[in-house]
C-alpha cells in the first residue's frame, strides 16, 4: 500500500511535518521520519497499534517531546524550534491523555487560567464562545472542574484549548476511559470545532470513532507512516485490521 500524506486539496496545508525524528534518546528515535501534511477544517485521525509512537508524534508536533531531525511548520512558518509554550500563541493548541484540566478549580477558573495569555479585551469574549460551544460547561461554571464526569473533563480540557483560538487542535486519545456514550458526546463536539475551520489531529486507540468523524487517517508502525488514505476507505479496507491495527474489528464502535 502505498503512503500518501498530503489530500487532494488546492487550500495550502495549515501543518506541515517532514521528515520528523523525536523521541527521548537521540540514539534510540521513536519517530523515524514521518512526512504528514493538514488542512484548514480537516480532521485527521492518527492511528495504529501500541508502541507505534503515535503519541510521541503528535507530542513533537506540539513542542513536548524532543525532536532530532526534520521539520513542523505552522502557516507556512517553521515551528521547529519553538517551545511548547511559544507554538500556542503560533496558533497550536495540545490536549494531553491525562491532566488536561485543574481538578482543583473550577470550570470558569479554568478558563480564565488559559485565556490569562490573551489580551484582556479578548479574555471574557473568548470565555463566553467556549461557553456558548460547550452548554453543559456553561450551566454551571462555577462547579469544581474535579466533579465532572470524564466526558465532561475531555469537553473542559478541549474548551481550555480553543480560547487561544487555535489554527491546529492536537489531541492524545480523547475517548480513553470513556463509556460508548461519552466517546459519542466527545467526537460530535470534535465536529462542532471542526466547523469553525480548525484543523484536528487526534491520536486515538478507538478505530471506528476515530474514522466516524475523521476525513483522513493515518497508520502508523514502528515510527513511521506506513498507510493514509481517506477515512471512508479506511473503514471499508478488510486488510487493514489485520495490517496494521490488530484489533480493528473488535474496536468499540459508536452508539
Amino acid at each position: 500500500m502505498s503512503v500518501s500524506q498530503r489530500p487532494s486539496s488546492a487550500t495550502p496545508p495549515i501543518l506541515e511535518v517532514r521528515g520528523l525524528v523525536a523521541g527521548y534518546e537521540e540514539s534510540l528515535p521513536i519517530v523515524r521520519g514521518i512526512d504528514l501534511d493538514v488542512s484548514p477544517g480537516e480532521i485527521v485521525a492518527v492511528l495504529g497499534p501500541n508502541g507505534a509512537g503515535k503519541s510521541t508524534f503528535v507530542k513533537a508536533v506540539a513542542g513536548v517531546v524532543p525532536t532530532f531531525g526534520g521539520r513542523v511548520s505552522l502557516r507556512g512558518r517553521d515551528v521547529t524550534a519553538r517551545p511548547a509554550h511559544l507554538r500556542v500563541s503560533d496558533g497550536l493548541a495540545f490536549v494531553p491523555q491525562t491532566e488536561n484540566i485543574f481538578a482543583s478549580l473550577t470550570i470558569l477558573e479554568n478558563l480564565r487560567l488559559c485565556a490569562g495569555i490573551l489580551p484582556a479585551a479578548l479574555r471574557q469574549p473568548r470565555i463566553d464562545a467556549a461557553f456558548a460551544m460547550f452548554p453543559d460547561l456553561g450551566s454551571r461554571p462555577n462547579l469544581v472542574a474535579g466533579a465532572l464526569s470524564g466526558g465532561q473533563r475531555q469537553m473542559l480540557a478541549t474548551a481550555r484549548a480553543l480560547i487561544v483560538d487555535p489554527a491546529v487542535l492536537i489531541l492524545d486519545e480523547p475517548s480513553a476511559g470513556l463509556s460508548p456514550k461519552l466517546v459519542h458526546d466527545v467526537f460530535e463536539t470534535l465536529e462542532r470545532v471542526r466547523e469553525t475551520g480548525v484543523a484536528i489531529l487526534l491520536v486515538e486507540q478507538n478505530v471506528r470513532a476515530a474514522l466516524s468523524i475523521a476525513d483522513r487517517g493515518v497508520v502508523l508502525a514502528e515510527g513511521r507512516l506506513r498507510h493514509a488514505a481517506p477515512a471512508a476507505e479506511l473503514r471499508a479496507d478488510p486488510n487493514l485490521g489485520a495490517l496494521f491495527l490488530g484489533s480493528y474489528d473488535h474496536a468499540e464502535a459508536t452508539p
